[in-house]
């Protein structure tokens, strides 16, 4: 059986003008790999409500997508324009979220309490975080005022959802590990990964061999990545897929064309 996959959206002007660099990305793709739920795919879009609800959209109407988590575009600014995109891909009204609206109330009242702001009541901007696709289920931050988002897409059979978070590193870590991988992201297995380590080598050595394996082997990905700084060359190989026995195949079969290449090389 194939594993579920994910998509990743990640909403940013400021990361397209090259002015911020990602960090949400590369932990998603890493817990995502670890969960069993790999990514299909991972995008950066602008904060704009057309960019966003096409690349929702796009994501939706995939089959293969199990799992889409679009990141950023959540706050109080007129250009966190994220909710009203993925309003728009699902076909859905922008309502005001009671438990949402709850949960900043909640944190604006404590903030007041401890002199941070003047008044006990949300403001207009902050209200405007508690607005959303009608018909989701909020999830927890615990570590911000943005109130995340779940929302179960339809399927042929297989559970699908669609998760909205907020873009601050530390809530999207928070939120993801604590709230999203333990409850939405089971019952599957991570993709089997073999290195192999060829010290000496460089990566024209292995065009062949890599060659041949993708022949024999269409269902395991093999990538070649050299190691720089190094007193002498380091090739590495990873070989990817989701049957163990055919990686495994796959890692002994190119020791063997290696082999048979130095041999007649």
């Amino acid at each position: 059986m194939a594993l579920p996959r994910s998509l990743l959206l990640v909403v940013g002007d400021e990361l397209l003008g090259g002015f911020t660099v990602d960090r949400n990305g590369p932990l998603a793709l890493r817990l995502l790999h670890e969960a069993g739920y790999p990514a299909r795919r991972l995008e950066i879009v602008s904060d704009s409500v057309d960019d966003i609800a096409a690349a929702v959209r796009r994501g939706i109407d995939d089959p293969s997508i199990a799992r889409i988590i679009v990141c950023g575009g959540i706050g109080p600014t007129p250009d966190d324009r994220t909710h009203e995109a993925v309003a728009r891909a699902l076909g859905r009204d922008l309502v005001e979220h009671p438990e949402a609206l709850r949960h900043v109330r909640e944190l604006v009242a404590r903030m007041h309490a401890a002199g941070w702001v003047a008044s006990p009541e949300p403001s207009p901007a902050n209200r405007r975080m508690a607005r959303m696709a009608a018909g989701g289920q909020v999830l927890t931050n615990r570590r911000g005022m943005a109130p995340p988002l779940a929302v179960r897409l339809d399927g042929d059979g297989a559970e699908r959802w669609l998760f909205v978070l907020p873009g601050v590193p530390r809530e999207f870590e928070a939120i993801l590990e604590e709230e999203l991988i333990p409850e939405f992201f089971t019952g599957s297995r991570p993709l089997t990964v073999i290195e192999q380590q060829h010290p000496g080598a460089v990566e024209a050595d292995f065009a062949e061999p890599l060659r041949q394996l993708e022949i024999e082997f269409p269902d395991v990905a093999a990538g070649s990545y050299p190691q720089q700084q190094r007193p002498e060359p380091l090739l590495v190989i990873r070989l990817r897929g989701e049957d163990p026995d055919q990686v495994a195949a796959a890692a002994a079969r190119l020791t063997a064309l290696r082999e048979e290449a130095q041999e007649t090389g």
